[in-house]
């Protein structure tokens, strides 16, 4: 986009990437001896309403597409806010960094005073699949006059195509739940305004986006690289880990039930005591012991800010809700792809936010998460990706995980913990996939 002139729309994760994307770009075209100029609409709050933001984008395609070299900068929120792009027509490309999110879902009560309320200001029309019906505007609502819990729902309805699962509104009266949902469309939006619809996101492919997007028949991807490979530098990885089989869930990590356990998973993570650490955790748990280092938020994606880090630990999970597990199987979505591509993405970019970034680097590495298929599903990154060998360590720190699985699969054999023979032979084989990627790799 620096070096190239024309015309871009340049899409950041979060604003406060847009100042340093902005840096370098302007660097770059100095360097280069160019002149770009660069746009940038963002959420500023301002009194313009809640749609300024789309509006504004909207407009920029047509008020700046007589510059030679221009990039426009935007949010993944406001690429999806700005309901026509036409005014892009014949722009070079949309870059989008990272994964954006493409669903707006949102859960509600059922019964009889709701399917009243809203069948005086909102219609339902059916759709091609049973049961799904499409939210519309039946009556001149302002968004003060609506109660605040259900702005976001008719913020959405406003969007465009809102869909739901419900027939009619009566239906409300036998149901304790029920969902909404708005879907950006990239083809309906995007296709046939620019030259290019670029997508740069390490593994994109196993990402919630991507499923969400390949939905549609006529959307199609084409896997590139942005740069030669690089051949990463061997070093020593370890992954260490706690629990055996019982899988990690922010409900366990936050329930008053097992709160002696995670009393002991804290203790643990306190036992790493380089202050350059970084380590995460879901949301509203309760951490009982002070962890060395830094916190940070479970979702990085794109920071170069602690590249020379060697050590980090996640208490993590991101599992579908039963509503969301209802949500995905109608859309013929799989819970167990959606677990992978969004508790196993998030940790894979959480971990390579260390010194596993810089393919010169020899220093050890030392990771700690939950559970051994977190550990082994990111050993697999490492070597597929890579060409790196994870040890995987076992810490015993005496947990209580006696209970009864429930839902996936059953345990090989019905056992509820796999003997130490089995583990063995699990990390043989693991290894021979690990040499086998790395010597693809090579």
């Amino acid at each position: 986009m620096a070096g190239e002139p024309g015309r871009y729309v340049f899409v950041v994760d979060k604003m406060a990437m847009v100042k340093t994307r902005r840096a370098e770009l302007l660097e770059r075209a100095e360097r280069l001896g160019l002149t770009l100029h660069i746009e940038v609409i963002i959420s500023d709050d301002d009194l313009k309403g809640d749609w300024s933001v789309g509006r504004r984008i909207q407009e920029a395609g047509a008020d700046l597409s007589g510059n030679q070299h221009v990039v426009v900068i935007v949010t993944h929120a406001g690429m999806t806010r700005c309901r026509d792009w036409r005014g892009y027509a014949l722009w070079d490309a949309i870059i989008v960094d990272e994964v954006p999110s493409v669903l707006e879902r949102e859960d509600h009560a059922g019964g009889r005073f709701n399917a009243r309320a809203l069948s005086g200001f909102y219609g339902l029309a059916p759709t091609d699949v049973p049961g799904i019906s499409t939210v519309t505007l039946i009556d001149d609502l302002t968004l003060n006059e609506v109660p605040e819990d259900w702005r976001a729902f008719h913020r959405r309805i406003a969007r465009g195509e809102t869909l739901c699962n419900i027939s009619a509104w009566s239906d409300l009266t036998d149901v304790a739940s029920w969902f909404s949902w708005r879907m950006w469309n990239v083809r309906e939006a995007l296709d046939g305004v620019f030259g290019e619809i670029v997508f740069l996101a390490d593994a994109f492919d196993q990402s919630e986006t991507f499923h969400l997007m390949s939905l549609d028949r006529q959307v199609h991807f084409k896997r590139f690289r942005v740069a030669s490979p690089r051949a990463w530098a061997p070093r020593p990885v370890t992954i260490r880990y706690v629990s055996e089989e019982r899988r990690a869930a922010s409900s366990r990590f936050k329930s008053e039930d097992h709160a002696a356990d995670m009393a002991k998973v804290w203790d643990w993570l306190a036992l790493e005591t380089d202050p350059f650490h970084l380590w995460t955790a879901n949301a509203g748990v309760t951490v009982t012991a002070e962890i060395a280092g830094k916190r940070v938020t479970p979702k990085q994606a794109g920071s170069n800010e602690w590249m020379a880090w060697h050590k980090a630990s996640a208490v993590y999970a991101a599992k579908p809700s039963p509503n969301e597990r209802r949500f995905y199987a109608i859309l013929g979505i799989e819970a167990d792809v959606i677990v992978a591509s969004r508790e196993a993405y998030d940790l894979n970019q959480f971990f390579m936010r260390t010194s596993l970034r810089d393919p010169t680097s020899t220093a050890p590495v030392e990771l700690r998460c939950f559970d051994r298929t977190q550990a082994e599903t990111f050993a697999a990154k490492l070597a597929e990706g890579y060409g790196l060998d994870a040890e995987l360590v076992l810490d015993d720190i005496a947990l209580d995980l006696s209970e009864v699985r429930k839902g996936g699969r059953p345990p090989k054999n019905g056992r509820t913990r796999q003997t130490p023979e089995e583990r063995r032979t699990a990390d043989a084989a693991r290894k021979k996939r690990q040499r086998q990627a790395k010597k693809k790799a090579a």
